[in-house]
């Protein structure tokens, strides 16, 4: 034991004795030249104009955003071979949040905002050999070759708190080790202690919703990951009730997060390939889907202690995180013999923690309904994109992909659903003025989105945005006991449809 221990000091102070060598090296360095600092001011306002997504009826044409963000962000090299980035964010929420006038007191209600640390790491090149390199602290990774729809890409859980911003992810501590045993290959290796999930739009809640008519009276529940014939069974102990006389208690979302053990880490691995125009990687994750999925649900029915003529309803949902093991590949190839179209694509094959829905009911504190079915099997399942970019000329662009999968879905009771996503882009007067739109849309159900968006580039580093984001489809189930029968896109819980408009300078 003392000799390993001798061992590794001495590992230790030869290392430092070799930094110090660099230090030596670069002391003559003055400090701005150490240093570098981006960062950028960003003013968004959005405005909803539907009046039907949003949790009521009615409730619409007014302004959803009024945000502001400055961005920070300062790299520091203090010697060659080491360089450590701080980014941090100021976020001026620009809504008051005061109700009370003891609110009005405090500067944070009247005027709230919030510091991210988006990251924090020290990077450290030719660590013990020239041919490896170390990363410490937080930090986001960005795995595979296609936009945004990465089947690839999970140690980094997503932000989709933005439906105007899909590239965005949360931030976590991690261990990475980069190694380059030859030009055409290189070695990622990737350790995650703690396990972060995704961050949800705000109209996610709506997915759990208590639905009611223009009454208000009880009209539908959330449809659970259940057997449609347990869905009927559930509806009928409502049916038999007068839907005004029900009085929905405080509806719970409990979340059920992994405990902070070590079997709870992620782990990733990934091999990159690098072959003349041609582009691959072979990657493998452990670890956690980053999306929640049900795995309780209970509903308690009781008679209102101060009116007779009215029922308390409680439900409670929990939702988990189950385990995964994804094995992925995918590739990039940049075709110069055929008008250099560039192809990507990525699959992965997912091995999920198997999850079992369980559906409780009472009445009265009486068990009524005790149904429990599969919600996630152990059975493998795909999810792949596959897509092609073109440059027309030097204004037109167009980037098409196969989409099997959307970010949030899973092999659970809801289904994996087939997309087809497209985006054009056009630009004008040496590019200061650009156009393009995106859409998504799902054969499956035939509900889709669009994004157009305008950008002036005022001046260099200075641009306007004009966006929108627009939602089509059936917003109403053929099948309301059924989540399949949901348009996906059409669907609440997805998001308002809103106008952006935008100004941001960037230093």
């Amino acid at each position: 034991m003392r000799k390993s221990l001798y061992l590794t000091g001495m590992l230790m102070l030869s290392f430092f004795l070799s930094r110090g060598v660099a230090f030596a090296q670069d002391e003559e360095k003055k400090w701005y030249d150490m240093v570098d600092f981006q960062g950028y001011l960003e003013s968004d306002l959005r405005f909803i104009v539907d009046d039907w997504r949003g949790p009521t009826d009615g409730d619409g044409y007014k302004f959803q955003m009024n945000r502001n963000d400055l961005d920070l962000r300062l790299g520091i090299t203090p010697f060659e071979t080491v360089r450590a980035v701080v980014d941090t964010r100021l976020r001026m929420y620009g809504f008051s949040e005061a109700d009370t006038m003891q609110g009005l007191n405090k500067r944070e209600t009247v005027d709230p905002f919030a510091i991210y640390l988006d990251e924090a790491y020290v990077h450290v090149q030719g660590l013990g050999w020239e041919g490896m390199d170390l990363k410490v602290g937080r930090m986001v990774q960005n795995w595979g070759t296609v936009d945004q729809f990465n089947p690839t890409d999970n140690v980094s859980a997503r932000d989709l708190s933005d439906p105007l911003d899909s590239f965005a992810k949360v931030p976590n501590q991690m261990i990475e080790i980069d190694l380059y045993p030859a030009d055409w290959l290189t070695l990622n290796f990737i350790w995650v202690p703690v396990f972060k999930p995704s961050m949800l739009p705000p109209s996610a809640n709506l997915g759990f919703a208590i639905g009611y008519d223009e009454n208000g009276c009880f009209k539908d529940l959330p449809t659970p990951p259940m057997k449609i014939e347990y869905m009927e069974e559930l509806m009928n102990m409502f049916g038999a009730i007068d839907p005004c006389s029900l009085n929905f208690v405080d509806p719970e979302m409990q979340i059920v997060s992994p405990d902070l053990k070590i079997e709870n880490s992620q782990a990733a691995a990934k091999a990159k390939f690098l072959v003349g125009p041609l582009d691959f990687s072979l990657s493998y994750y452990y670890g956690r889907w980053s999306f929640p999925v049900p795995a309780t649900g209970y509903a308690g029915v009781d008679n209102n202690a101060e009116d007779p003529n009215m029922l308390d309803v409680k439900y409670i949902v929990e939702l988990t995180y189950p385990r995964i093991h994804v094995a992925g590949f995918d590739f990039s190839y940049s075709a110069d013999w055929f008008f250099d179209v560039g192809f990507v694509g990525e699959v992965a094959v997912f091995f999920p923690e198997k999850v079992d829905f369980a559906l409780r009911a009472f009445q009265n504190g009486n068990l009524i309904i005790d149904k429990v079915n599969n919600n996630v099997p152990t059975t493998p399942f795909v999810k792949a994109t596959g897509g092609f970019d073109y440059t027309f000329t030097s204004w037109l662009y167009l980037n098409a992909m196969y989409v099997r999968g959307f970010l949030d879905e899973f092999n659970d009771m809801y289904g994996i659903h087939n997309y087809v996503v497209m985006a054009w882009e056009l630009k004008f007067l040496e590019d200061e003025l650009q156009f393009r739109i995106a859409g998504i849309f799902g054969p499956d159900d035939m509900s889709g989105s669009f994004q157009p968006r305008i950008t002036w580039v005022v001046v260099p580093s200075v641009e306007l945005f004009l966006q929108g984001q627009f939602y089509f489809g059936d917003e109403d189930s053929n099948n309301p006991l059924d989540f399949k029968a949901k348009d996906k896109l059409a669907w609440k819980p997805v998001g308002r449809n809103i106008v952006a408009l935008k100004a941001k300078v960037s230093w």
